[in-house]
């Protein structure tokens, strides 16, 4: 649900950002880049990142026409990583893991297009 959400807040920002024609970049109103992505016929369609305005990086993520396909990471504002998911064809598809910001696994969770077929939760 953590991962649905954070895409969708990409996503959003994404739109909402301020395009250069061309170049697939967003800024933050400090001048700062937001997003840097690859743009083709109005879709996403390959290499999407999005920074924290502090310039770390928050996310990455790989679209094919619009569609989210591929290994994709969220990070913490302190540059470590987050979680990391597996796409195929828009549906979680492979395994899951988020860590929490000092590094340790906090879930794993295995998908079979977009249904979980295993969860660990680590406490």
């Amino acid at each position: 649900m953590k991962k649905a959400i954070a895409v969708s807040l990409f996503i959003s920002f994404l739109l909402a950002g301020c395009w250069q024609k061309d170049l697939g970049r967003s800024y933050y109103p400090s001048g700062k880049i937001m997003t840097d992505a690859t743009v083709r016929n109005a879709l996403l369609d390959g290499p999407s990142i999005m920074f924290y305005e502090s310039g770390v990086k928050m996310s990455e993520a790989t679209y094919r026409a619009g569609i989210l396909d591929g290994k994709s990471f969220l990070y913490y504002p302190s540059g470590n990583i987050k979680s990391t998911a597996v796409y195929k064809d828009g549906y979680l598809n492979g395994l899951s893991v988020e860590w929490s910001d000092s590094g340790l696994i906090v879930s794993e969770v295995n998908f079979q297009q977009g249904k979980v077929v295993v969860s660990i939760k680590n406490d």
